[in-house]
């Protein structure tokens, strides 16, 4: 088990994963619709939700673009002390499913939550294993009840710096 800690400890690793399970996605999507374009919408919706860890680098860095490149990723949380990621929660997948029902939309829908389940879960089979977070650490309002305290979302990162 240990040495699938590579995905815990090393960014590149982690995000390997992720691309290859969006690949997965994609190709889970066009079987399942015929259509490249929800493909397409699932392979990068299961990446592009990690767009939200960059939000809050910038707001943390007062939106100067080069802490991308000179800072190891996530420290800002450690040292701002708290973690927010808006997009890595379950309840926001449940309102996707909800509107896409609403709108008739409900193929985008499943192309948008289907790969950031597989996000989701993956990621808290990793962290929850190896960094010890809690298991109900993508439940927005398991961070906002802890007021997105990062000591108590992050317990195993707070010696690391990682």
């Amino acid at each position: 088990m240990k040495r699938f800690a590579i995905f815990a400890d090393n960014l590149f690793a982690h995000e390997v994963l992720h691309f290859l399970s969006g690949v997965g996605m994609f190709f889970l999507m066009y079987r399942l619709f015929g259509k490249y374009s929800l493909s397409l919408v699932a392979f990068f919706a299961g990446i592009l939700i990690d767009i939200d860890h960059y939000f809050e680098g910038l707001i943390y860095n007062r939106f100067k673009i080069n802490w991308i490149f000179n800072t190891y990723p996530h420290t800002f949380w450690q040292k701002y002390g708290r973690m927010t990621i808006l997009f890595h929660s379950w309840e926001l997948l449940f309102l996707i499913l909800v509107l896409g029902e609403i709108f008739n939309l409900e193929p985008l829908a499943i192309a948008v939550v289907v790969p950031c389940i597989l996000h989701l879960s993956l990621d808290n089979l990793i962290y929850s294993g190896f960094r010890k977070m809690p298991v109900l650490q993508y439940f927005f309002l398991f961070r906002l009840y802890h007021k997105f305290d990062y000591k108590i979302l992050c317990p195993g990162n707070t010696d690391t710096g990682n």
